[in-house]
C-alpha cells in the first residue's frame, strides 16, 4: 500500500512539474504585442530624419511626435562644414525579420548608385527602428543634394526595403 501511495505522489509531482515547465516555455515563446501597431498603420513605410535627438517613444506619444515633425527635412551643418550628424527613425508597415537592419543612402538624381550603406548590429524585429549616423563629404555626401534613405534588410542577397525618406543637405 505504501508503495502505491509513493508511486502516486511521484507521478503527481512529475505531472505538475511538467505542466509548470510547459506553461513557462509557452509564455517565453509567445510573441509580445508591439505598442506601435497603430503608428505603423498611420506612418508605416516612412523615415524621419533630424539633426536633433529623436526621443524614444511608443504608441500615442510617438504618433503625436511624428505628426508634429516633417518626414523630409532640410538639414544644415552645425559645427563642422563637411558633415551632418543625423538621427533617423523608421516606421515599418510590418515587422521585419530578426537580424541586423541595413540603411542605404542614394543620391535622388542617381537612385541606382549607393552613396553609403551601413548595417549596424542593432537587431530588427520591431515596427520602429531608430539609429544615428554621420553623413560626411568624404563618403560622398554634398551640400545642395537630396538623398534618399532606405531602411531594410539584406535577405537572400537582395535588399528588402521597409521604409524610405528624403534628406536635403544645406
Amino acid at each position: 500500500m505504501k508503495i502505491w501511495l509513493v508511486a502516486v505522489v511521484l507521478l503527481a509531482a512529475t505531472s505538475a512539474g511538467a505542466a509548470t515547465k510547459k506553461a513557462s516555455k509557452e509564455a517565453a515563446t509567445k510573441p509580445t504585442v508591439d505598442p506601435n501597431i497603430a503608428v505603423a498603420k498611420t506612418h508605416g513605410g516612412k523615415v524621419w530624419v533630424s539633426t536633433d535627438t529623436i526621443p524614444t517613444l511608443d504608441g500615442d506619444a510617438l504618433d503625436k511626435w511624428l505628426a508634429a515633425h516633417p518626414a523630409n527635412p532640410e538639414l544644415s551643418t552645425k559645427e563642422r562644414q563637411d558633415r551632418w550628424i543625423v538621427n533617423f527613425l523608421a516606421v515599418f508597415k510590418k515587422a521585419p525579420a530578426k537580424g541586423p537592419m541595413t540603411v542605404q543612402f542614394v543620391d535622388k538624381k542617381e537612385p541606382r548608385v549607393i552613396v553609403d550603406q551601413v548595417s549596424p548590429q542593432t537587431p530588427g524585429g520591431t515596427l520602429v527602428y531608430q539609429e544615428g549616423y554621420d553623413l560626411e563629404q568624404d563618403n560622398g555626401f554634398n551640400k545642395g543634394h537630396t538623398y534618399l534613405i532606405r531602411v531594410g534588410q539584406l535577405i537572400n542577397k537582395k535588399f528588402q526595403v521597409y521604409a524610405t525618406g528624403e534628406i536635403n543637405l544645406k
